[in-house]
């Protein structure tokens, strides 16, 4: 009965077994886990990478390439794992996503690079060929990185865009270093040394006139930070510095309209108050000189004569006539002065006109009296 029972699990357990090996050699393409698997939307002239090679950049195509074929589990159509097969139904299944790499493979390529590519059907074969033709490994270049690392300076450039330049060359003298791994204890040492030289390098190529302070405090601590925790202070840094220039900015505008509209208010501030002093006369003042309101003797123009602004403000007007000087006093009375074209004028020369012309009468009418009332006897030039 035992004996029975041992046989039926055994049976069973050797089904199981079958079934799952038919599964998995007769769906390969259903199960995404397979390095067979196709996506319904993969197709050869899909850009799976947004770098393209075009002959000087062969280190940063390459594994932008690799990381994007990892994560589509075919890395073994290219590094050789994974062998042609001899017979169907893998051979179809090889062939179709061999091909798929071929084309990822091409289209990543510049257009003007591949027009000298040879058309390679196996993916192994075609990566091989590129990796032979572009891949420049050997002590110039890496002498050559060395030095651009060594210049690399942020010469004006925005902390992201020196620090994509540093890393750039950093990664790609990277892919000149074997691969060495290393588990003893001095491990952790040797990789801490590697950390503050980039970190070090990365400080003392940024601008002195704007990064020179925080420089100084990343430097003096002990330990180091790791690069990623200096470039992010740096950063911060910077974004300080851009919003005071931005402050300072916004005042140098301010400050220069306030000069630029000064010296109109500031020059002339003495002609500007006797102009509004003209201008709003106060009328129950009286003038003992020319008998009129809304001014003083001691303001008086016909008696210390026209000042150089009224003038002025007079052919502003568009006034073109003259006027004499009539000042007696210790003010300039100038020999040309501005009168009204036209029957429009001021109403202060307007009283002045008035004024002169009943002068005029009053002396007029008391000549014709003396004339008509002649002399009295009792006169001394009285003759009769």
């Amino acid at each position: 009965m035992a004996t029975t029972g041992s046989a039926s699990t055994d049976s069973l357990v050797s089904s199981t077994t079958a079934t799952t090996a038919t599964t998995a050699t007769s769906t390969p393409t259903t199960n995404s886990d397979s390095p067979y698997y196709l996506h319904p939307s993969d197709n050869p002239g899909s850009l799976i990478t947004p770098v393209l090679l075009k002959g000087d950049n062969y280190s940063e195509w390459a594994t932008e390439f690799y990381n994007s074929l990892q994560a589509k589990r075919k890395i073994g159509f290219i590094d050789g794992v994974i062998q042609k097969p001899d017979t169907d139904p893998d051979l179809s299944r090889w062939i179709a996503a061999n091909s798929m790499i071929v084309g990822w493979m091409r289209t990543s390529i510049d257009p003007l690079v591949r027009s000298t590519v040879s058309h390679i059907p196996d993916a192994y074969q075609l990566w091989e060929s590129l990796k032979r033709r572009f891949s420049i490994r050997n002590g110039v270049r890496k002498h050559l990185i060395q030095d651009e690392i060594t210049n690399c300076k942020q010469n004006g450039d925005t902390v992201l865009t020196y620090y994509g330049r540093l890393s750039k060359l950093w990664e790609e003298l990277q892919s000149f270093q074997p691969i060495l791994s290393c588990t003893c204890a001095a491990s952790s040492i040797i990789e801490k040394e590697k950390e503050d030289a980039k970190v070090h390098k990365f400080l003392f190529g940024l601008d002195d006139s704007r990064f020179s302070t925080i420089r100084s405090q990343i430097i003096d601590e002990e330990p180091l930070p790791d690069l990623n925790l200096a470039y992010s202070r740096v950063i911060r840094a910077e974004q300080h510095l851009q919003t005071m220039r931005a402050t300072e900015s916004k005042q140098d505008i301010v400050g220069f309209s306030a000069k630029t509209k000064s010296p109109v208010s500031t020059n002339h501030s003495p002609t500007a108050a006797a102009i509004n002093s003209f201008r709003s006369r106060d009328p129950n003042r009286f003038c003992t000189h020319c008998n009129r309101k809304g001014h003083e003797a001691s303001e008086c123009f016909l008696l210390h004569g026209y000042p150089d602004w009224f003038n002025e403000q007079q052919q502003r007007m568009g006034q073109s006539s003259t006027r004499g000087g009539r000042g007696r006093g210790r003010g300039r009375a100038n020999t040309s002065r501005t009168t009204p074209a036209t029957p429009t004028g001021t109403s202060l020369q307007s009283d002045q006109i008035t004024a002169l012309i009943n002068l005029l009468q009053n002396q007029q009418t008391q000549l014709s009296t003396d004339k008509m009332t002649g002399p009295f006897y009792e006169d001394a030039d009285w003759s009769g």
